[in-house]
Order: C-alpha cells, then structure tokens, then sequence
C-alpha cells in the first residue's frame, strides 16, 4: 500500500519533468542558441542565426521553409519563447531533420 501511495505522489512530479526536458529542446543532436536581439522580421532572423552558426565554425545554408543545411546536417528551425525572471528571451533551437 505505501509503495502504491508513494507512485501516486511521484509519478505526476516524474511526468512534469519529463515534459519540461523535453520542450527545453536541450536533446543529443539539436543546436540551441540565444540571440542577443529580439527578432520579429523572419529574414533577419535567419540571418542572424546564420551569422551566429558561422560564427561558431559551422558551415551553414538556409534552404527555405525553416529547414537548414549545417555542416552536411538537414536541421529544421523551432523557435520559441522563453520566460526568465518576468523577461521573455527567444530561444533557437535546431532539430536535425529524421
């Protein structure tokens, strides 16, 4: 009964964390950046991650529709909108493509 108990309780905080890993888009493989601007015109964003890959040693091409080639890698752009201390940041995150 205590261990039924005991998986009630930790199963939820086990599932939450779970769900947090997985939306940070901290995974093996992906490309997570934080850009120093806030950027609302598509094509300056892909610019500036661009110029940030670039800078990183990455070979990088934009092929269009959110898709990158990076260093031979197809990788497809999920951004997304992160909240840190009431500031919202923008977070890049570079998934390769399967």
């Amino acid at each position: 009964m205590e261990i039924f108990i005991f998986l009630l309780l930790f199963i939820p905080f086990l599932l939450i964390g779970y769900f947090a890993y997985q939306s940070s888009g901290y995974q093996k493989g992906n490309i997570v950046m934080h850009l120093d601007d806030w950027y609302k015109d598509y094509n300056k964003y892909v610019k500036a991650i661009e110029i940030e890959l670039r800078d990183r040693g990455k070979k990088v091409n934009y092929l269009g529709n959110f898709r990158f080639e990076i260093d031979g890698k197809l990788y497809i752009l999920h951004p997304q909108i992160v909240t840190n201390a009431r500031v919202p940041t923008q977070r890049t995150i570079l998934k390769p493509e399967t």
